[in-house]
């Protein structure tokens, strides 16, 4: 055993010289090259044989793709190895694609929440949905994935993303489809349900696109979406929380479409309906969706279904039973739909990936019960029939809609049921996986690429040569590398820095940083805290750890639902230099209230205020000196547990994690000039707005992409139904002043409570000024003597110019300022240069 594996590592060695001097001779990985160059280099072994897939069996590894390449998880070097806790999930992240193990992914904690970390989380995601069956042929077909590809582009193009090609997309679908072929059940016992999943997975800390996207591609199998199986559904009219608005993201399938009605359907449920059929935001009369599917009606020979402008998702399935009822004879109308003419429907079915063609039993709107037909020879019926048949393939195909994958060619793509003598006499000395309990429902292998450029195609070049030489003698039985231990942990170290507890710095140490030229962007300090929630809605107690990646699984509800909150606050360094939080316990009872919205457990305000005291005293360092800026904390609650279905996820963790910042906008203290958006809407009555969903910020990137593409500093939104009413900035409250009047918008549920917004009114009060919350006219602010913006990244901004519909108003700034005056009480509290007399600071020691 010793001198195999001696040689073994000689030999892995000698590859990584090798890897290593073709890249870095040829490419340039930036920073992290010598980690991409070892990542590479497994990346070849994989591609070579199955020896990698082996190696995770035995030894317990699991790689996981990140900015800096792979990441060996100490969880899994120091710990997995000799404790049978042994799992067939090998997977990484890279930026070329493969066919990898299912398993945990790796992300910043920055990448969950912008997966937006800025002052706002701004989780850009995507996801689509789609099946592969198995036929009476064994067959296993896939439906109109190249429509699925497409959707998926739109989206990423309204979502300000950058997406893969239709042909990457489909590639995708099909290397995951045939790697787990043996996953898609028998004919007629379900199908195997695939999940692509397009999510901003680079690091920033300001509102803004991501610089990294990742996709990836997971199944599992499935049988009927709804508990009813294939009974008729009993749907409820929600006419209080719409699911998308004119303006928004409805019409895709963003990932910030789902977390804000997940409250809904769990009211619904609670009261034993299957769903919630959802009306429009503007007028409440019109039928929109159900939560996952579109709505169809049927009266005689006619089928009537909401059109798709906008706010409703074009759904696949939708189209396709559109299709085959035409050419049944009957009268397809897409049109606006009336929520009216439920009660004059003979029939209603929903359509949808996950659930299929469903009967409607029955509709239930202002304490109304209507029934509808169900049951063989109806129009539904009929249409599932049809539908069902072309995609199992029992019924031809005239359409070309169905796919069959075995028909693609298996480049690049290692699968572990396709074996030689050699290595199944290799894999008979393995001890035996409990496939059930780790799996369970999971499949084995996903498909996963990061969007890095034009490289790609050269690097694949490259591994093809080097697939036959690159076969490694490592197949050795774990319990032969029990001793190895401390050899993996150095190993994993170079990728990813060894956990600690914290060593706290002398007051006066400070991080090696340029303090007079900090801006506003990611610069992680030493420490972050996190604390799990556990299956009975208790958080555990948290701890400090060093920064770095988390792990997730690709199924996490925040990936996939956007299930999360994040919140923001401020530490600041006096000049005798003691550290001073600004109102933390605002900041607690506000992720409460947002926590309850998304259907989430939360931290008490104890906790919460712990975790932040803590994190801030572990990187005290990272505070900067009196007057250069700030250490802002990001507390994050997100559901980070696995879900396939639109549900909340099983399990939550809270995270917070500080950077030190300057000015939030490029302009410093200079006055904005801010864009009036009448197109895109921030928020809507009835959505999440009104807390700090990570859902409310994605949807947004588009539109301000164009405004500061233009010049402008930021984008001032209307409201979603009358877009005559001032709202909110991207990331900040603002108010309107004329004579001693200050104005702002009232927070009625689509705008946040902002903290800073609160303790600005305090102040300005104390003044002697009147203070109104009300609904603001944008004819108000075109006739203002002052207009600022108030929020805990950007501080108390003047605004210098507002241009609505072509027009620019120009305003008051400066030391005299209005703004100005309220900007030195609040600084002075914050940096304890005022004393405070109303108890907002908080002494940290």
């Amino acid at each position: 055993n010793i001198v195999v594996i001696a040689s073994s590592l000689l030999f892995s060695s000698l590859s990584l010289f090798v890897v290593s001097g073709i890249f870095s001779s040829e490419y340039a990985f930036g920073a992290h090259k010598a980690h991409t160059t070892f990542f590479m280099a497994l990346r070849c072994l994989s591609q070579s044989s199955t020896t990698l897939f082996y190696l995770s069996n035995i030894c317990g590894f699991r790689m996981h793709g990140t900015k800096a390449a792979v990441s060996v998880v100490e969880e899994h070097v120091s710990k997995m190895v000799g404790t049978g806790r042994m799992k067939s999930m090998l997977m990484w992240i890279g930026t070329t694609s493969d066919s990898v193990l299912y398993g945990q992914i790796t992300c910043s904690p920055p990448e969950v929440a912008e997966k937006e970390t800025s002052n706002k989380v701004a989780l850009a995601g995507l996801i689509e949905g789609m099946k592969a069956y198995r036929g009476e042929d064994g067959r296993v077909l896939l439906f109109r994935p190249e429509l699925n590809a497409v959707r998926m582009k739109k989206g990423a193009e309204r979502m300000c993303m950058h997406s893969p090609s239709v042909q990457q997309f489909i590639e995708g679908v099909k290397q995951t489809v045939l790697a787990n072929r043996r996953w898609v059940p028998p004919p007629g016992k379900g199908s195997l349900y695939l999940r692509p999943l397009l999510f901003g997975s680079g690091a920033s800390l300001g509102l803004s696109a991501a610089s990294e996207f990742t996709f990836l591609v997971f199944g599992s199998p499935v049988q009927n979406y709804f508990k009813e199986g294939t009974s008729a559904l009993n749907l409820y009219v929600e006419e209080v929380i719409p699911r998308a608005y004119l303006g928004g993201s409805g019409g895709v399938k963003s990932i910030s479409n789902y977390g804000p009605v997940l409250e809904v359907m769990r009211r619904a449920k609670a009261r034993g309906f299957s769903d919630v059929l959802y009306l429009d935001a503007e007028t409440k009369k019109n039928m929109e969706e159900v939560s996952a599917s579109n709505i169809f009606l049927v009266k005689g020979n006619t089928i009537v279904t909401p059109a798709t402008n906008g706010t409703i998702l074009g759904g696949i399935t939708r189209k396709s039973v559109i299709e085959i009822a035409i050419d049944l004879g009957y009268k397809v109308e897409e049109r606006v739909v009336p929520v009216e003419e439920l009660k004059e429907a003979e029939e209603v079915f929903c359509t949808g990936t996950a659930t299929g063609v469903a009967s409607v039993g029955s509709i239930t709107f202002q304490n109304t019960r209507t029934e509808y037909k169900v049951g063989d020879g109806l129009v539904t019926q009929q249409l599932r029939s049809i539908l069902v048949g072309i995609q199992t393939g029992s019924i031809q195909d005239t359409k070309n809609w169905t796919n069959d994958v075995e028909r693609t060619q298996r480049t690049e793509v290692v699968y572990p049921t396709k074996t030689s003598a050699s290595d199944m006499a290799i894999i008979s000395q393995v001890p035996p996986l409990n496939l059930s309990s780790s799996h369970q429902g999971k499949t084995n292998h996903l498909f996963t690429t990061k969007d890095k450029g034009s490289v790609i195609v050269k690097m694949n070049k490259t591994f093809s040569s080097l697939r036959k030489s690159l076969v490694l003698p490592l197949h050795v039985h774990i319990r032969t590398l029990q001793s190895f231990s401390k050899y993996n942990a150095q190993a994993a170290s170079a990728l990813q820095e060894e956990r600690k507890k914290p060593t706290y710095q002398d007051d006066n140490e400070y991080a090696d940083m340029d303090w007079d030229n900090l801006g506003f962007g990611l610069t992680p300090a030493d420490y972050m805290y996190v604390m799990k929630c556990s299956k009975d809605g208790e958080f555990t107690k948290g701890e400090l750890s060093r920064f770095g990646n988390i792990q997730l699984s690709p199924s996490a509800g925040v990936l996939n639902y956007g299930q999360a909150i994040y919140e923001g606050t401020k530490v600041y360094r006096k000049e005798n230099g003691k550290l001073l939080l600004f109102r933390p316990d605002h900041n607690a009872v506000r992720m409460e209230l947002g926590a309850e919205r998304m259907l989430m457990p939360s931290p008490s305000v104890d906790q919460f205020v712990d975790a932040v005291k803590q994190t801030a005293f572990a990187n005290k360092r990272w505070v900067p000196p009196s007057g250069k800026g700030s250490l802002y904390i990001r507390p994050l609650l997100m559901g980070s547990g696995p879900v396939l279905g639109l549900a909340p996820a099983p399990e939550y963790t809270f995270i917070v994690y500080a950077s030190p910042v300057g000015n939030y906008f490029k302009e410093g203290t200079a006055a904005l000039n801010l864009y009036v958006e009448e197109e895109y809407v921030r928020a809507a009555p009835g959505g999440a707005g009104g807390v700090k969903s990570i859902t409310n910020y994605a949807p947004v990137l588009k539109a301000l992409s164009r405004a500061k593409s233009r010049g402008f500093s930021d984008i001032l939104y209307l409201d979603a139904v009358k877009k005559k009413y001032l709202e909110e900035a991207s990331s900040c409250n603002v108010f309107v002043v004329k004579g001693r009047t200050i104005s702002t918008p009232a927070t009625n549920g689509t705008i946040l409570e902002g903290i800073t917004r609160k303790s600005v009114m305090e102040i300005a009060s104390d003044q002697g000024y009147k203070v109104v919350e009300k609904a603001v006219h944008v004819d108000e602010v075109m006739d203002a003597d002052e207009v600022f913006c108030t929020g805990t990244a950007v501080g108390v901004a003047p605004v210098g110019t507002i241009t609505y519909q072509d027009k620019r108003i120009r305003y008051e700034t400066g030391d005299e300022s209005v703004c100005q005056k309220l900007r030195s009480v609040l600084v002075g509290i914050q940096t304890g240069t005022i004393e405070d007399t109303k108890g907002w600071v908080t002494c940290i020691n």
